[in-house]
């Protein structure tokens, strides 16, 4: 496939989205519908490999990087206008151009090698992509002569009455000899009621000078349409949760029930684990054996180890070791590790800190910016106050040390081995081992204060 350069279209404006957002970096299932096609590319060995970028360009030049190389279509005049831009960068090329849309994330790379190959074999100027749909709507229509043989594309917007009933649809995916293609875009002119330069007339322009126009059907119409709108958007989801849950479900995890549990591509989890429903997992979560995660949960970006209970939580970028307990209503912030065995419980948040083998934070408590030891009990309603109003200060608690209920730890602080607090105690200073410390004022009762008050 050295001979073949490709285009991968992503300069239109994406209209029936609605979006003033880039329609090739919407969402999929956890990551740009862009990525996709990507990453199909990628498999791919070809002289060169183009992006052709516009409408919110300087939005997806942040995404790509230097992912693949570009050009920019600065004023949006039609598709066969955005394939001329990759003109200059294909002067020195003479091969086959493989044209594909950014928006059709399913295409597969043995469809693009059977496209690739029956090309070559058949010597056609152009060939493409064709499916079936039951309702065409949207879509531009392959129109055949009564032999059969392709006689152009038209589009939606200029479908005269007598063609709407045809279901043959163009794809949008092209294999194009470099030469006929570029001589051929030449001649291309906006005779559409849209007034842009289509590339399927191209087909019509190459017919027209007795060169060979081919074709291939994918049966599976799922593989080759693109997302046109929010709608298709939320079908090509739902089929990629479906598909990961598929593949989970067969490698040994329960998941209850598939069709509300929402798990993106990429995320690993352990044989005998339990996923039950309204679970959310993205970007490259790890969970081991013989968890149970959910219901109500969302896990992002997280590493779970084996045999640990997370229950209607939300866990960001941490690290929750083997055998601990997490929830329900918990909240671990990104950069927590949570050691083996310890139990976060009901309205407990955990940001930036780490929570030591064997200890409990059971309810209605925050930790942050905290370094906690091993077997600690942090009393409820316990609040590590980090914030100086210019800097985020640590607390320590070192190993076995009981924080009694209602406390206040006003950082920086440490409270040293076995020590205690006592309940509703505001610590300031440091607690050496094995002391306890309160610190609250006594308390007073005044007499008759409802009679006065009255």
């Amino acid at each position: 496939m050295e001979d073949t350069a490709i285009i991968i279209m992503a300069a239109g404006k994406g209209k029936r989205m609605k979006s003033n957002f880039p329609k090739v970096l919407h969402k999929l299932a956890g990551k740009p519908i862009l990525n996709y096609i990507l990453e199909t590319v990628n498999q791919i060995k070809a002289k060169r490999k183009i992006l052709v970028i516009g409408h919110k360009g300087e939005k997806i030049k942040e995404f790509i990087r230097n992912k693949i190389e570009y050009v920019e279509q600065i004023e949006q005049s039609g598709t066969a206008h955005a394939v001329l831009q990759t003109k200059n960068l294909l002067s020195d090329f003479s091969g086959d151009v493989l044209i594909l849309s950014g928006d059709v994330p399913f295409l597969t790379i043995s469809t693009i090698k059977k496209l690739l190959k029956y090309h070559k074999a058949k010597k056609y100027s152009c060939t493409l992509i064709s499916t079936i749909l039951e309702n065409p709507y949207g879509y531009g229509r392959i129109v055949r002569d009564e032999e059969g043989r392709i006689t152009g594309i038209i589009e939606e917007a200029d479908l005269p009455e007598d063609k709407k009933g045809i279901q043959e649809i163009n794809t949008g995916i092209y294999c194009f000899s470099k030469t006929d293609l570029f001589q051929a875009l030449e001649k291309v002119i906006p005779d559409n009621k849209q007034k842009e330069y289509y590339l399927t007339d191209t087909v019509k322009i190459l017919l027209k000078d007795d060169l060979k126009v081919g074709n291939i059907k994918v049966d599976d119409y799922k593989e080759v349409l693109g997302i046109n709108n929010r709608i298709d958007l939320a079908n090509a989801t739902h089929q990629v949760y479906q598909r990961v849950c598929k593949y989970l479900m067969l490698q040994g995890v329960t998941i209850i029930d598939p069709g509300s549990t929402f798990i993106d591509e990429g995320v690993e989890i352990g044989q005998d684990s339990v996923i039950y429903p309204f679970t959310i997992i993205e970007k490259d979560s790890k969970i081991g054996e013989h968890c149970q995660i959910g219901p109500y949960s969302h896990l992002i970006n997280t590493r779970i180890g084996k045999e640990v209970k997370v229950w209607a939580s939300i866990i960001e970028e941490s690290i929750i070791e083997d055998e601990a307990i997490i929830g329900p209503y918990t909240h671990i912030r990104p950069g927590t590790t949570i050691k083996k065995g310890v139990k976060i419980g009901n309205f407990v948040e955990v940001k930036k800190s780490i929570v030591g083998e064997g200890s409990k934070a059971s309810h209605l408590t925050y930790l942050g910016d905290a370094v906690i030891g091993k077997r600690v009990n942090i009393g409820a309603g316990t609040i590590t106050c980090n914030y100086d109003g210019e800097k985020k200060n640590k607390t320590i608690i070192e190993d076995e040390v009981f924080i009694g209920s209602n406390n206040s730890l006003v950082a920086p602080v440490k409270i040293g081995k076995k020590s205690y607090t006592g309940a509703g105690s505001t610590i300031t200073e440091d607690v050496p081992e094995e002391n306890l410390a309160i610190a609250r004022s006594k308390q007073r009762n005044i007499p008759g204060w409802r009679k006065r008050k009255k």
